[in-house]
């Protein structure tokens, strides 16, 4: 069983892999390279932004409608708060970049190795692509620590 307090801080996301279910294949989810921290606070709340680190700047402000969406495509956010039970997180979600998530719970699995945090996801539909997947995050811990 893990320690929930463990959890407790700010993470930065190192990597991001997507297993399609039925075929296997692996890919990076948002780039190899994803730019993102999730934050689990002592009081029981979540926020987690991440971006693909390939993202282009527009360029005009506003963006065009295609650059827009590109933006959109390239971006995962979402806060609420989150209740753990042993490897388990899950997240009641308050606000989401996908509505569709906004006011469900997300569940997640989790283990802590050194100074990194280890999430993934069950079988779920990706939001980005619609298939069928699991997802595996690694973040590595970062800021003060007690």
């Amino acid at each position: 069983m893990s320690d929930a307090g463990q959890l407790i801080g700010t993470w930065k996301q190192l990597s991001g892999v997507v297993e399609e279910v039925g075929t296997g294949v692996s890919r990076s989810n948002l780039s190899a390279a994803p730019s993102g921290f999730i934050t689990f606070s002592a009081d029981g709340r979540i926020v987690n932004l991440t971006v693909d680190s390939s993202r282009k700047k527009p360029q005009s402000n506003p963006p065009t409608a295609a650059e827009a969406e590109a933006l959109f495509r390239s971006l995962i956010a979402y806060a609420g708060t989150y209740e753990v039970d042993g490897d388990k997180v899950t997240y009641q979600l308050d606000v989401s970049w996908n509505e569709l998530w906004t006011g469900t719970e997300q569940v997640r699995y989790w283990r802590i190795e050194g100074d990194k945090l280890h999430v993934s996801t069950p079988e779920i539909v990706n939001p980005l692509t619609g298939k069928k997947s699991i997802h595996r995050l690694v973040f590595e811990k970062v800021g003060r620590q007690a």
